[in-house]
């Protein structure tokens, strides 16, 4: 038995790629942050990387970081063993940095301000780091041995998306124009005002006047032409405005004098606006379990096979969840649609087969819904049916709340997807508060989960000098009056 403890799982690896980095427009002391991560296994504390591409300190390094979250489980000291490290394509270690016995405490960080020289990564060994400019980046977690025993491996993609959005301002006859002229753009990310002014002593400017603008809007440029006695566009000028100039509001002055007038071939102006904004996406997070050993050897880890963890099998099993979520989105050659009262997704029967035992036997079966082509779901919201078809298909739950992941346990109950629900249960414990603690007992309770119930009645007794002069338990013991009795038969048994 002594044995079987010691080959438990006592860490974690987390592969994740950065798509489009070169798009991601931070400043130094900004990061991008990785998906967060609870590790059971490590007492249910929960990490997230921080990557700081133009670094922490000065733009001239990458400063990379293990961060643990503040609202975590665990002791408020806790001692683990991590590497953090730049993978190729392939997925074998470029750089590398290993850290045995450090203590985080909840909220705190630890890495490297100087992982990694930022002209490697992004000019001189492009090709290597950058491959598709996508950077890949690899965390290993664990506890107390040497080295992590059958490591339970996580995947994770974020991806940069660069938009350019853009208006031209045409002012004809521009010389003659006596009176002031103004023209208003706005739309969901930008609300500015343009006014064309002419001064007392007969000189035009230009200005431009700063409303309101989304804070994704990384960039503004400001371009001025005149056209040619062809039409043809010729630059006059480009002025280049980044979010601190933004704040500024009045941020554009162009002087037009005389002698520029005079130029003006066909007498037209060109005031041309465009503005880059950048959305962030996690396109995908997928966690499985693995019974590869991994051993520490010159300071890199290696599996027993050969370099890396999991190395093509990690990259396959990333691209297959990246297909599995793309066959969903595009309704690729579906069969079986899913209707609540306002939407329909099509989906694919052999997967939802797979994934439920109430679906199979749906499809199996002479039923109406395997005649019908169609599953009525009237009592489940749209985004509730949308994470449970995402989780069928890819494995994942993505951007899990308290609200979203109770009503997710729900859907999985209903449905018999148990690792959803497992996956519910855990986010539900690691969440409780004095105000949710009742809520989250009477589900468990309703859909027979004694260890979730086990947990919460645990919780309440926890914190029952709050939780028992609160009016949500007085109402409570209105309205489930065993399940109070239950709580308080506890408190008087155990003294």
């Amino acid at each position: 038995m002594a044995k079987g403890n010691e080959d438990e799982t006592n860490g974690y690896a987390l592969q994740w790629k950065i798509e489009n980095i070169s798009h991601c427009w931070l400043k130094t002391r900004e990061h991008v942050p990785s998906p967060k991560f609870t590790a059971d296994a490590l007492e249910g504390t929960k990490w997230s990387l921080w990557l700081y591409p133009k670094g922490d300190e000065t733009e001239n390094n990458i400063s990379f970081f293990l961060h643990r979250e503040r609202d975590c489980s665990g002791p408020d000291n806790f001692e683990v063993n991590y590497q953090l490290a730049f993978l190729n394509k392939n997925g074998s270690i470029l750089k590398e940095k290993t850290v045995l016995k450090r203590v985080f405490t909840k909220d705190e960080r630890w890495g490297f301000y100087k992982f990694e020289v930022r002209e490697r990564v992004f000019d001189f060994e492009r090709e290597t780091f950058l491959p598709g400019d996508t950077l890949a980046v690899q965390c290993m977690i664990w506890k107390k041995k040497d080295s992590p025993v059958k490591p339970k491996h996580l995947y994770a993609r974020t991806v940069f998306k660069e938009n350019r959005r853009s208006f031209v301002w045409r002012i004809n006859e521009f010389s003659s124009l006596k009176s002031s002229l103004n023209n208003k753009f706005k739309d969901d990310l930008i609300d500015f005002d343009l006014f064309l002014n002419q001064e007392q002593d007969f000189e035009k400017k230009i200005f431009l006047c700063m409303n309101s603008f989304d804070e994704s809007i990384k960039c503004l440029f400001i371009k001025t032409s005149m056209a040619d006695s062809k039409g043809k566009k010729e630059n006059c000028a480009i002025h280049e405005y980044f979010p601190k100039d933004l704040k500024k509001g009045v941020l554009f002055t162009r002087l037009f004098t005389d002698t520029f007038m005079r130029c003006l071939p066909i007498d037209i102006l060109y005031l041309e606006c465009e503005y880059v904004s950048l959305t962030t996406s996690l396109l995908y997070e997928y966690f499985s379990s693995r019974k590869t050993s991994l051993k520490l050897k010159n300071a890199a880890f290696e599996s027993r096979t050969g370099n890396g963890i999991g190395k093509e099998d990690s990259l396959s099993s990333a691209e297959l969840v990246k297909d599995l979520k793309s066959l969903y989105n595009d309704a690729i050659c579906s069969d079986m649609e899913l209707r609540t009262t306002t939407k329909t997704f099509p989906t694919h029967k052999s997967i939802l087969s797979a994934r439920s035992s109430v679906f199979r036997r749906m499809f199996t079966n002479d039923m109406k819904e395997k005649n019908s082509g169609q599953v009525c779901i009237d009592d489940l919201e749209d985004d509730t049916v949308y994470r449970m078809l995402i989780y069928m298909y890819t494995d994942s739950v993505e951007n899990l709340q308290f609200e979203s992941a109770y009503k997710l346990f729900i859907a999985a109950d209903k449905y018999d997807i148990l690792s959803l629900k497992s996956r519910c249960s855990s986010f539900l414990k690691e969440n409780l508060c004095p105000e949710n603690a009742c809520d989250v007992l009477v589900l468990a309770d309703l859909h027979n989960d004694d260890e979730l119930k086990s947990v919460v009645q645990d919780y309440i007794m926890g914190k029952r000098e709050e939780i028992f002069c609160s009016q949500q338990w007085k109402d409570f013991m209105n309205t489930h009056l065993k399940l109070a009795a239950d709580i308080m038969y506890k408190k008087i048994y155990q003294g």
